[in-house]
């Protein structure tokens, strides 16, 4: 679940901007794609890095995160949705 919400705030941004995207779990992906508008969003490479491996592992049944990993998506996340609000006016 932060995976995702942190690919849709990415993709929030980029809809805003009118910067197309293609569709894509990839978060350093979208990262990058925003970077034109949101130069200083470099900085979120790290945290897009640590979520990427949840894109599609945890969202299955027989795949569950501990909670070491649960704290590190979710902090990860946060500094993505953080970021996206404040450019989103939210």
């Amino acid at each position: 679940m932060f995976q995702q919400s942190a690919e849709k705030y990415l993709k929030a941004r980029l809809e805003e901007a009118n910067r197309p995207f293609p569709k894509t779990h990839q978060l350093q992906d979208l990262v990058t794609l925003t970077l034109p508008v949101e130069p200083l969003w470099s900085a979120l490479f790290a945290a897009a890095s640590r979520l990427s491996v949840y894109a599609v592992a945890f969202r299955y049944p027989g795949y569950e995160a501990n909670a070491t990993q649960m704290q590190t998506a979710m902090q990860a996340a946060k500094a993505i949705r953080k970021e996206a609000r404040l450019a989103l006016g939210l």
